[in-house]
């Protein structure tokens, strides 16, 4: 070892105990964007051989073409008619100008020195594809991203949010009012996520780096080994190995049409609800997106007071927004710390999404995700049966929800907010 090695790492161990020096010994990974894609295809010299056999997704047939494009962000309106309705991907180029992160975050010190002691949620790539979660501060993972395969995934920071801008075609209508969640991605490229679909749409921004996109018309999800993610959840993933198609067991890909997009700073993307789509990230990636819910009907009578007194655009910052899910703590938290009957009500309609009903599995799962720090609390099972009309349904109908006696959901707010008293956690709200 040389001296200089062995000086890094006497003072990396010694930094681990007083928290003083930071230091890394290895070699970056490769950070170059100048890759081929749609990927280039050559057909094997064995007519035996599958096209793509063993190859990543993409190489088992051309794409079908580009996914549509346009140039700057449209108003609410416009986005929800051409695209969101149509359930129509949407490339939008140059949707943020001129931002002052594309400065100030270049650096990886601005984050540490600003950011580093946020925890936040990364994914560690283990053999075999294994990928495992692990919560850590955001300066240990700075110092680490570069040398392994980590990548950052999590529900965005506020801290960070104060500096990023909320997208003009979320910022009034019935966008505003289904925010789900905002996220935050950060990687130093080389990494592909697996086949998968959301049940809400979906807006994501380059803020650094390239972002590949292979997007697919949900109908064809039986081909991919699709599982969801719990039943009824309107969401999951492919089981099949994206970095490695199996063609003789997996034929039917060879038919199936596919899209492609490539993304770069100051380009934002929308996959609609349902959309299957793979990511794969080059270079030094940056990037978050923002999940909001379907509905049936869309309303953009508020749109006009997005603008001041002189018709001039008023900026807005991801902050400035309200979402169902937020970081508290550290954690994922539901926003709502005291579960008023109207607020339950808002998060029931978006829990229907565009749908006619909203089936017990995805309650259960909402209900133990906003409960999860308080595991001494009702039975998700029988907080269902407090909305419904007979214990042991396994749905509640849009007619149901709409019509629910006030009487119920202060009885569920009740469940929530009881759940929070007995770990000391409840925060009523002052008048």
């Amino acid at each position: 070892m040389t001296s200089f090695a062995a000086i890094c790492t006497y003072l990396f161990i010694l930094s681990d105990i007083l928290n003083i020096f930071e230091c890394k010994v290895g070699f970056h990974k490769d950070m170059s964007m100048d890759i081929a894609f749609p990927p280039v295809i050559k057909h094997t010299s064995s007519s035996a051989i599958p096209l793509g056999h063993l190859r990543p997704l993409g190489y088992q047939r051309k794409p079908a073409g580009k996914v549509k494009e346009i140039l700057d962000m449209p108003d609410a309106h416009s986005f929800e008619m051409k695209y969101v309705k149509q359930s129509r991907p949407v490339v939008i180029r140059e949707a943020l100008k001129d931002l002052p992160v594309f400065n100030t975050w270049k650096e990886d010190k601005y984050l540490k020195d600003k950011f580093g002691n946020l925890s936040i949620t990364t994914t560690i790539k283990k053999q075999l594809q294994r990928r495992v979660q692990s919560l850590m501060q955001f300066k240990k993972f700075l110092l680490d991203y570069m040398y392994d395969d980590w990548w950052l995934a999590t529900t965005m920071p506020k801290e960070m949010a104060n500096e990023l801008p909320l997208p003009d075609c979320l910022r009034c209508g019935s966008y505003r009012q289904r925010l789900q969640e905002a996220e935050l991605w950060m990687s130093s490229g080389g990494t592909a996520s697996l086949l998968h679909s959301h049940d809400d749409h979906n807006i994501h921004c380059v803020l650094f780096g390239r972002k590949d996109f292979i997007v697919i018309d949900e109908q064809y999800k039986s081909s991919f080994d699709y599982t969801e993610k719990y039943h009824n959840a309107g969401s999951g993933f492919s089981k099949l190995d994206m970095d490695m198609i199996n063609m003789f067991k997996n034929k039917d890909i060879a038919n199936i049409p596919w899209s492609y997009a490539t993304i770069n700073q100051g380009d934002c993307i929308l996959i609609p609800a349902g959309y299957l789509h793979q990511v794969r990230s080059y270079g030094r990636g940056i990037s978050f997106s923002i999940l909001f819910a379907p509905s049936k009907v869309f309303d953009s009578s508020d749109c006009k007071l997005t603008t001041d007194e002189n018709g001039q655009k008023k900026e807005e910052r991801l902050s400035d927004a309200a979402y169902v899910w937020v970081v508290r703590d550290s954690k994922r938290q539901i926003s709502a710390m005291n579960m008023e009957p109207s607020i339950l009500k808002k998060y029931l309609d978006l829990l229907l999404r565009a749908d006619d009903e909203i089936h017990y599995e995805k309650f259960e799962h909402f209900f133990e995700d906003a409960l999860e720090q308080y595991p001494d609390h009702t039975s998700a099972r029988e907080a269902f049966d407090v909305l419904t009309d007979k214990p042991g349904q396994t749905e509640l109908t849009r007619d149901q929800l709409e019509n629910i006696k006030p009487n119920k959901l202060v009885h569920l707010s009740r469940i929530f907010n009881d759940a929070r008293t007995k770990q000391g956690n409840f925060v009523r709200d002052e008048l």
